[in-house]
């Protein structure tokens, strides 16, 4: 039987009906790659020829196609091939006189017709048959398209995209492409034939789509354009570049988890994007410093919720362990609203990367439009924001966002369910995201009476004394999470001493999150009083501190020599203005490396809470040298940034220095006050003398001592603090004359180091 002449229409089945569903999809679309690459969409490709002299292509054709075809008919079929290529293999064996091969050529004609011949194997692997297959398949008759286009209708075939389809409100074309990607996924086949396809780019790969799926090419435009459900919601991914069919769509992270987990209803959908918040520990009372703030976000997501309004937003930014997820969640409740968090990783811990996760949220964003009682939290939203190739990105000139800019913005203006983002930074979100946020809210450092009812909700009840609780609540590095991390600590450890285990779980929290165990605390070795301040100028201390009570704001220089009082008098500053003394020091700000340490002075002022607090920069001339005088670019860099956090820094900044000579010139000019602090004047070392040597400050001082007193111009209300560390160094009460003498020796010590310098 000649294979060039045998009817190749009677393998075919007269009704493909009674193949299954996917069985027959899968064929159809095999034998529609026939003709991708065709001018026209019924007509056989002109490159077909090519395309089936490669025996991999061949095997897959056969194997999608294969469930078409009448098995009784294929069986006789490929043995006539078989048995024709025996023939004609056998007839030049003698023609050539080669015996040897004739015998083996009939051993194996002989087995064939003995053995249980097998259809559904590679046909390759048969004598003659990749020739009958490249023949079979350029004569596919045109009523077998006809066929199947009859009965291949349905837009999508498992259930979980109908459900998906359903749930989306997806129109038929869109639900076909994602029908395409599952069996794509599922069919090594048909992802063999769509790889050897030829590589094109965006437009003709349009095309060979539309032929693929038999749909019209305006319907594939209109599916895959970018405002479009399939790429608006995130579930496909479309390569930009010249590829193949096979890389040219594939299914997004987001698309290959449904599609795994494949859930059977709504819920089951829901449960693999989101997941209800779990309660909140603390209410919206317990943060009071954002009390106006919080109640403004409330008010706005109640009624965004109960109207449909789209495109509300917050943006909760700060710290981490600041209690931006208690809060929304507080407020969520406080609303009357059901939260729901997106997720951060699958059942298997995989976690999806960004475009999943803004996939998993766009998509339960639809899933919930219709309700009138949710909000959506999105935490840890840095990483959405922030493009994975930022530095490529930058080498280009381009925004750190790329191209995704105009989805992004689409996100926050179109979303009908009110979202709370939460996000330890923004520094790498574009602009133009967080303009779009209509609900921004800071989490800064907490008062300190904030921080106090922190550490008693978390270790209040474990009878730790009063003193440690005040300690906890003093060191500005704690965050209401390292508390509830030690409160778990102790939970695990019911039998130790409460105390002991608190102290040691926060030096080592310290430790590894701050470089030190414990805060520096500065313990002051005499009682400050404002008596003792030499200051310059005609400003009175009381009506500086009525004028920063009155404005709320301000800009003050505290210059002039170690020991005279800079940080005691910010302290008590602070104190009278009912506000907290939040002081840094140059160390702890400085960095080696370039751009650090002005990124350190942004952070700083950006965390402090203006309200209720008075930031003080101690030694701040490490900062502000004449920028006439740098010579490294950095140099003038921090000068600047510094002068641009002080001019719009709206609470009270306090510079301290003991170097006025060499400050910038500009940076003077910002400070709405510069106030010296001058050593002791003559009486004032004698009545603290008085106060610290003999014990009451009313006291006499011998004429002697004060003479001696008199001569020491420059001593300090730090020189007499030395002296009675040193007291207490020894464990003895220091006479007046060896205090006197202590004095001296400091003020000849200070004396030696002005004369050297």
């Amino acid at each position: 039987m000649n294979p060039n002449t045998r009817p190749h229409r009677t393998l075919w089945r007269r009704d493909f009906s009674p193949v299954p569903a996917a069985e027959r999809r899968l064929a159809h679309l095999a034998l529609n790659w026939l003709r991708v690459e065709s001018p026209l969409a019924d007509q056989p490709s002109p490159h077909l020829a090519d395309q089936l002299s490669e025996d991999h292509n061949l095997t897959a054709l056969w194997q999608l196609t294969r469930p078409l075809l009448d098995a009784e008919a294929v069986k006789h079929w490929m043995l006539g091939v078989v048995f024709e290529q025996h023939a004609a293999n056998e007839a030049e064996a003698e023609e050539e006189n080669q015996e040897s091969w004739l015998r083996e050529l009939q051993r194996q004609r002989h087995e064939t017709e003995c053995a249980d011949f097998d259809p559904n194997a590679d046909p390759i692997q048969y004598s003659g048959m990749s020739r009958a297959l490249r023949e079979f398949f350029k004569t596919v008759p045109s009523w077998v398209y006809q066929r199947l286009a009859a009965l291949d209708t349905e837009p999508a075939l498992s259930p979980t995209l109908i459900l998906l389809g359903e749930a989306l409100e997806v129109e038929a074309t869109s639900l076909r492409v994602l029908d395409f990607l599952e069996l794509r996924e599922q069919s090594e086949p048909l992802r063999i034939l769509l790889g050897r396809s030829r590589r094109h780019g965006l437009r003709l790969n349009l095309e060979r789509l539309s032929r693929l799926l038999g749909l019209e090419l305006s319907l594939i435009r209109s599916a895959l354009s970018r405002r479009a459900p399939l790429r608006a919601l995130g579930l496909l991914e479309r390569e930009r570049h010249p590829t193949d069919l096979d890389d040219f769509l594939s299914p997004s992270p987001l698309l290959r988890e449904v599609l795994e987990a494949a859930p059977t209803d709504i819920e089951g959908l829901l449960a693999l994007l989101i997941e209800p918040a779990p309660p909140g520990q603390w209410r919206v009372p317990d943060f009071p410093h954002l009390a106006e703030a919080a109640e403004r976000t409330r008010t706005v997501l109640t009624q965004a919720a109960a109207t449909g309004t789209a495109g509300v937003n917050a943006l909760f930014y700060g710290p981490p362990g600041t209690g931006k997820t208690e809060l929304a969640r507080a407020l969520a409740s406080a609303a009357g609203l059901r939260a729901y968090q997106v997720r951060s990783s699958d059942e298997d811990e995989d976690g999806l990367d960004r475009e999943g996760r803004l996939s998993a949220y766009l998509v339960a964003q639809r899933l919930l439009a219709r309700r009138r009682d949710a909000v959506l939290i999105f935490d840890e939203v840095e990483d959405a924001f922030e493009s994975g190739d930022s530095l490529l990105s930058l080498l280009r000139g381009e925004s750190v966002t790329g191209h995704q800019k105009g989805w992004m913005n689409r996100i926050l203006e179109e979303n009908p369910v009110p979202a709370i983002w939460i996000s330890n930074r923004t520094s790498g979100m574009d602009a133009a995201f967080l303009r779009r946020f209509l609900l921004p809210l800071a989490f800064t450092l907490p008062p300190r009476s904030v921080r106090r009812q922190m550490a008693e909700r978390h270790l209040g009840d474990l009878g730790l004394s009063p003193d440690l609780l005040d300690e906890l609540a003093a060191d500005t590095a704690l965050a209401p999470a390292q508390l509830g991390a030690v409160r778990r600590l102790l939970d695990l450890q019911p039998e130790s001493a409460p105390e002991p285990t608190v102290r040691a779980g926060i030096a080592a929290l310290r430790q590894l999150l701050h470089g030190a165990p414990a805060p520096r605390r500065r313990t002051a070795a005499t009682r400050f009083d404002v008596a003792y301040l030499n200051l310059g100028g005609s400003l009175n201390p009381s009506a500086l501190v009525r004028a920063l009570e009155r404005q709320g704001h301000g800009r003050l220089c505290f210059y002039g020599p170690p020991g005279t009082g800079k940080t005691a008098f910010a302290e008590v500053l602070a104190e009278a203005l009912d506000r907290e003394l939040v002081a840094r020091q140059a160390s702890d700000l400085l960095s080696p490396y370039i751009g650090e340490t002005e990124h350190n002075l942004a952070r700083l002022f950006r965390e402090i809470d203006p309200r209720h607090t008075v930031l003080l920069l101690d030694e701040v001339d490490s900062f502000l040298a004449d920028r006439r005088q740098a010579q490294r670019s950095w140099e003038r860099t921090q000068v600047n940034e510094l002068l641009q956090q002080m001019e719009r820094f709206p609470g009270i900044f306090v510079a301290a220095t003991n170097l006025m000579a060499g400050l910038d010139g500009a940076a003077l000019r910002r400070f709405d006050f510069k106030l010296h602090f001058r050593a002791l004047t003559g009486p004032q070392r004698i009545a603290l003398f008085a106060r610290e040597a003999l014990g009451d400050e009313q006291a006499p001082v011998p004429p002697a001592y004060g003479r001696h007193l008199e001569t020491l111009q420059g001593l300090t209300p730090g020189d007499f603090a030395t002296v009675c560390r040193q007291q207490a160094l020894l464990g003895e009460t220091l006479t007046p004359e060896q205090f006197l003498k202590r004095l001296m020796a400091e003020w000849r010590l200070k004396s030696e180091e002005a004369r050297m310098a």
